[in-house]
């Protein structure tokens, strides 16, 4: 008989991204047991579809005054008797449900709860970026591995040739968070970068949510129509797999720190990513040898020209 085993992930995108690496080690230390994750709806198609997860719950993450909701969470525990539990989140909430639901059982719980017994102790976790912190809580719980994210899967077996072009392209990732407009480069600057691709032969993709086609449109409105390659605006016209598929033929991508660019970073494509003070590099870039950071006090001080020398060092010009 199968052991039920759970795996805690909520959100947002890019943590979701970086979590992989950890999710494929819990897959492989529990090849023949059943592992269901608990997430959230806008994850729930992404993860129900890994090779790493028999089966995907929807939490609602249901307010204080929620009890029909809180009752499904209840009646979800007690169906499953997980055995081990890998909270991932490592959040207020995570941390209630333990107390709420396990504090009283005897279930193996990896994560920071006071209690449970597989705690990640250490007290500098909060400045370890994301992949070595994961790394090391599952460690306490008997899984060691050394690899990083890599969701180059979500291709296999997979074409979209309408999204494709006869050109040499370069996805651009501009957007961010509604909440996290601290972390995009200016409008400005992704247009001069545009023009200055088209100029040396490269077509540029722009992809991001259904949100973002305005402020996309609004880049694409900055640039000089008279450049030989217009961009492409595919905000809301790409599906997580259409972003790998496009990852496998692209020269490169460039982008700010949010969930699209940390997708295509994993996926194995040559990435320059964009950070500012609105985040910290060591704390949550992409990792990989294909990936480059540009890191300023403020995101607005980097330049087209900072871009172009380190697409030179990776072999784009």
């Amino acid at each position: 008989m199968k052991n039920n085993i759970l795996v805690i992930k909520h959100g947002a995108l890019g943590d979701i991204i970086l979590a992989g690496s950890a999710m494929q080690a819990i897959r492989n230390y529990h090849r023949n047991d059943n592992i269901i994750c608990l997430t959230t709806a806008a994850f729930e198609g992404l993860l129900n579809s890994s090779p790493w997860f028999d089966n995907v719950f929807v939490d609602s993450k249901p307010k204080w005054n929620n009890l029909k909701d809180w009752s499904v969470l209840k009646n979800f525990f007690n169906k499953y008797n997980f055995i081990k539990v890998y909270d991932l989140q490592t959040s207020t909430r995570s941390n209630l449900y333990f107390y709420f639901f396990y504090i009283y059982k005897n279930c193996n719980w990896s994560g920071i709860a006071i209690g449970s017994k597989y705690r990640h102790k250490n007290k500098n976790r909060k400045t370890m970026h994301t992949i070595y912190r994961q790394k090391e809580q599952l460690k306490f719980a008997g899984i060691k591995y050394n690899y990083f994210p890599d969701w180059g899967w979500l291709a296999i077996n997979y074409q979209n040739k309408s999204i494709l072009q006869k050109e040499k392209f370069v996805i651009i990732v501009a957007g961010t968070a509604k909440h996290r407009i601290n972390k995009r480069w200016p409008e400005d600057n992704f247009a001069h970068l545009i023009e200055s691709l088209s100029n040396i032969g490269i077509k540029s993709i722009l992809v991001g949510g259904k949100e973002e086609f305005k402020y996309i449109n609004n880049i694409i409105n900055k640039i000089k129509k008279t450049i030989k390659f217009m961009p492409l605006n595919y905000a809301g016209k790409t599906s997580f797999k259409d972003l790998v598929y496009l990852s496998k033929y692209a020269s490169c991508a460039i982008g700010n720190d949010t969930g699209p660019m940390h997708l295509l970073a994993s996926s194995g494509l040559k990435s320059i990513v964009l950070f500012g003070a609105g985040s910290n590099p060591d704390l949550c870039a992409p990792l990989g040898k294909n990936v480059r950071i540009i890191n300023e006090k403020y995101i607005t001080d980097i330049t087209v020209e900072n871009v172009f020398k380190v697409m030179k060092k990776i072999g784009i010009d």
